[in-house]
């Protein structure tokens, strides 16, 4: 049986100098307005699109403290789907709320959830979403990933297969990858840590040469490489790492692998890298310190499950 959501749709993250970030995802991340022509804010908040069809793949609302992260937004394909899901979760989480049409950029219909270790989580379908999906050079599709770090590693297993469904598709020695509905080899990657923080979030571009493009783009609007370029083993992809507006991290990704059901799943011996190497290519450097700072850093903001 297919997983009942598709993937990624969006990330909300709040920050405290909206105008700063929009101008770093327009101008340098390469996100665009989700109308032609127009600025990316809505009622105060910033929304942005990519290359895909979904209307809006990120969104930055204002925050007075520390940044933090709002909520992830999944995809779902029907209402069937979303009333399915929303069945199971009403009945593992204390804080949910019942499917409802949405009032945010898009619309649609959805509701939305904090799981045991507090992540905020929304469930959505019918979104008014674009009709043309033209690759555009070194612009990013769509979410490709979202890394969370979690304490109880197995209970977030448990939680993303039985509760929403996805299928776990490889495990490495510090990685649970997650697959949904769509030909992508994982939309969700667990890691365990001292908090349940969002390690990083990867847009996917292209290709190898829109990374390399990207990458050399960001260094030279002051964004060094934190990580990268290299190719993963789970996935295949390419990658390279960066610590964006109040250090948010930030992953640019490409070639992820694609997969159907004949794909056979692998387990941490599989995944083994030799000795000194972190990848594939063997000649990418050890992570920054300041990575290994910010990706346990980002908390999801409490409460705000509502969508």
């Amino acid at each position: 049986m297919a997983p009942p959501l598709r993937g990624v749709r969006s990330v909300e993250i709040e920050l405290a100098d909206l105008s700063r970030a929009a101008e770093f995802f327009t101008q340098v991340w390469n996100l665009g307005p989700i109308e032609p022509g127009q600025t990316p804010q809505t009622n105060g908040s910033h929304y942005f699109r990519g290359t895909g069809t979904y209307h809006h793949i990120l969104a930055l609302h204002q925050i007075t403290g520390g940044p933090a992260v709002r909520r992830i937004v999944f995809d779902a394909a029907t209402k069937e789907a979303v009333h399915a899901v929303y069945e199971r979760v009403k009945l593992a989480c204390k804080q949910s709320e019942a499917p409802h049409p949405l009032q945010s950029p898009g619309g649609g219909y959805g509701f939305g959830f904090a799981d045991a270790e507090g992540r905020n989580f929304a469930v959505v379908c019918g979104v008014a979403d674009h009709t043309d999906a033209k690759d555009q050079p070194d612009c990013p599709r769509k979410i490709a990933h979202v890394n969370l770090n979690a304490i109880d590693r197995d209970g977030t297993r448990d939680f993303l297969v039985d509760v929403l469904g996805f299928k776990l598709i490889d495990e490495t020695p510090a990685l649970l990858f997650f697959h949904g509905d769509s030909t992508d080899h994982n939309a969700l990657v667990v890691s365990r840590a001292s908090a349940s923080t969002v390690n990083h979030v990867a847009f996917e571009l292209p290709d190898l040469d829109s990374v390399m493009r990207g990458a050399g783009r960001m260094r030279d609007a002051g964004y060094p490489i934190e990580w990268g370029v290299g190719r993963h083993g789970a996935g295949d992809n390419v990658f390279v790492y960066f610590a964006g507006p109040e250090e948010f991290p930030l992953e640019y990704t490409g070639e992820v692998l694609q997969i159907d059901d004949s794909y056979a799943p692998r387990g941490p011996n599989h995944w083994r890298f030799p000795p000194g190497r972190m990848d594939q290519w063997g000649i990418t450097p050890p992570h920054t310190a300041r990575w290994k700072r910010i990706q346990n850093m980002h908390l999801f903001k409490p409460g705000a499950f509502r969508i």
